[in-house]
């Protein structure tokens, strides 16, 4: 695919300027070799929702048998789900592919003239929880109340662990355990009188724990980043939060960005750009249908595999794009 020039068009939403990022997505994986004796393969793919900032059109699936799309029970995630049986089950390559165009605009929370985006329609409860990675745990509420300092509004209280966060963790993926969001490794790490390391998804599972046990809500969300000075294709994933405030509902926070681009730390607290999409949210996450195995950690922009009701990983995936005037 040839190089794209980044494009950006400015929306305008109530008299305020939104960046706002149009491209064309193609999403395709490859399963590897699978084991002679496998007779079940199930095959569920993440596909990217309609959001408050994001718009998907024109989503164009290329299965290798028909599939059914349903949505996961607690998180709301939408997901592809098909399966191969017999047969069917010892044929290779399996192949998948699906092509869609995404909107995706800036989000400035505490801009009050785009106002209040979204919120809490199903109540605080499940955004109040540790995750499996994400445990409440002793060390955890003691590290929060150091960070907070006694603030109570919520908006408050997040800027503090933003902050705390930024000070006590560094991206660094060359120490192993990373890319798990395992809030027990960072504490440790902390603990022993060093800095937590790992990539975003241990940075905002750090902040989610922290946050949550000072009674603010949190939520993860899971995508895949899209290159600032044109690109056609990364490999990884990236994941970023948001905490909820009665006075402006939802609240992006994007802490690893932040931490490699330290003049931009004002702006990915209660901000958060257009060059990127979201595939899922949540954590622990429980398929639809489910699957045999235990909760998805997190889910996407991977498909998830299971032959003869175990985990199977061995695929290759990519996403390319072109950006759309």
């Amino acid at each position: 695919m040839a190089l794209v020039v980044f494009m950006t068009a400015i929306l305008v939403v109530e008299g305020y300027a939104v960046e706002k990022r149009e491209a064309h997505i193609e999403y395709k994986f490859v399963v590897g070799k699978l084991p002679s004796s496998a007779e079940s393969i199930r095959i569920w793919v993440p596909l990217p929702a309609t959001l408050p900032v994001q718009e998907v059109d024109g989503l164009v699936i290329k299965a290798p048998v028909p599939y059914k799309i349903g949505t996961e029970a607690i998180w709301d995630n939408s997901i592809l789900y098909f399966e191969l049986t017999g047969d069917s089950a010892s044929k290779t390559p399996i192949e998948f592919s699906m092509a869609f165009t995404v909107k995706r605009q800036e989000l400035k929370a505490f801009s009050k003239k785009q106002g209040r985006l979204a919120t809490l329609k199903d109540g605080e409860a499940k955004y109040l929880l540790p995750s499996r990675m994400g445990p409440h745990s002793d060390i955890v509420k003691r590290l929060a109340k150091r960070a907070t300092s006694g603030e109570s509004r919520a908006e408050d209280k997040a800027r503090h662990i933003y902050d705390f966060v930024l000070k006590n963790m560094d991206y660094n993926k060359q120490k192993p355990g990373w890319g798990r969001g395992d809030v027990s490794r960072v504490c440790l790490a902390i603990a022993g009188g060093e800095n937590g390391t790992g990539n975003c998804t241990d940075f905002h599972s750090f902040f989610a724990a922290l946050l949550q046990t000072q009674d603010v809500p949190v939520l993860f969300e899971m995508g895949y980043p899209l290159h600032v000075d044109g690109g056609s294709s990364v490999g990884g994933y990236h994941c970023w939060a948001s905490f909820y405030t009665e006075d402006y509902g939802w609240v992006p926070v994007d802490i690893s960005e932040a931490d490699k681009a330290p003049k931009l730390v004002d702006y990915y607290f209660g901000s958060i750009d257009e060059n990127r999409f979201t595939f899922s949210r949540g954590r622990d996450i429980v398929l639809e249908p489910n699957q045999a195995g235990e909760p998805l950690n997190y889910f996407g922009p991977d498909p998830y595999i299971e032959v003869d009701g175990k985990a199977f990983d061995d695929f290759t995936r990519t996403i390319t794009y072109r950006d759309l005037k």
